[in-house]
C-alpha cells in the first residue's frame, strides 16, 4: 500500500444503518431510501428492516403496508432471487421521521445486544434449501401479522425477525429460534381459533335455545 492510500472503511453494521436512518432533511423516511441505505447486504437486511418498521405502533390497517413488501421479499428469498425488487408504489411508502427517530431510539440498544450475540454458525441452516424454507415461512408470517389478531404481530414479528438475522448472518441458532417464534405462532392462531369457535358455538345453542 502506497503513502498516498487510505485503508478502506469498514462496512456499517446494521444497526448503524438503522440509526442513520433517522437523520435526513426530509420529514419523511420512504421505503426506497431504506432499500438504497442497505444496498446490496441482501434481503434478509431489509426483511428485518421492515420487520423492525411494521412492528411499531400504527392505526388499524397501517402494519398492512409493510406486510405487502416482506411477502414480496419473502417470495423473493424462497426464490434464490438476489436483487431485491419492489413495485414503485411499495417504494414510495413513507412514515414520519422524528416517530421513526422515536421508535428507534427505544430498539436500538436490543439490535446491537443481538446483532453482537450473532456470527456464522451452523451455517448448514443458512444454505440454499433452508432459505427457500424461510421465505415460504416468511410469506405466511408476514400475511399473519397484518391480520387483526390481538397480539398477532409480536410473535411472526418475532419469528421473521430471527429468520431474517439468520440470513444476513449466516447464523443457523438465529434460524432455530425464527423456527420456535413459529411454532409458538403456530400454537398461538389454533388457540385463538379454537377459543373463537367455542365462542360461536356456545353462542349459537343459545340462541336456538332461546329461539327454539
Amino acid at each position: 500500500m502506497s503513502l498516498t492510500e487510505t485503508p478502506a472503511a469498514p462496512p456499517r453494521t446494521f444497526s448503524q444503518v438503522v440509526e442513520s436512518l433517522g437523520q435526513g432533511d426530509d420529514p419523511k423516511l420512504t421505503l426506497d431510501e431504506v432499500v438504497d441505505a442497505f444496498g446490496d447486504r441482501g434481503l434478509g437486511a431489509l426483511i428485518l428492516m421492515l420487520t423492525l418498521m411494521a412492528l411499531l405502533p400504527w392505526p388499524p390497517g397501517g402494519k398492512a403496508v409493510f406486510a405487502v413488501p416482506i411477502i414480496i421479499l419473502s417470495v423473493e428469498l424462497a426464490l434464490q432471487v438476489n436483487e431485491v425488487r419492489l413495485p414503485r408504489w411499495a417504494l414510495k411508502a413513507s412514515l414520519s421521521r422524528v416517530a421513526y427517530r422515536r421508535a428507534i431510539g427505544k430498539a436500538l440498544g436490543p439490535i446491537r445486544y443481538v446483532e453482537n450475540l450473532t456470527r456464522p454458525r451452523l451455517t448448514v441452516l443458512t444454505g440454499a434449501v433452508p432459505e427457500i424454507l424461510m421465505g415460504i415461512a416468511c410469506v405466511v408470517l408476514a400475511v399473519i401479522m397484518a391480520l387483526p389478531v390481538p397480539f398477532g404481530d409480536m410473535l411472526p414479528g418475532l419469528a421473521m425477525m430471527f429468520f431474517a438475522l439468520g440470513v444476513m448472518q449466516k447464523d443457523g441458532v438465529a434460524v432455530l429460534i425464527g423456527v420456535f417464534w413459529s411454532l409458538v405462532t403456530a400454537a398461538y392462531l389454533i388457540l385463538i381459533w379454537a377459543t373463537v369457535a367455542e365462542i360461536i358455538q356456545r353462542l349459537a345453542g343459545w340462541f336456538a335455545h332461546l329461539f327454539g
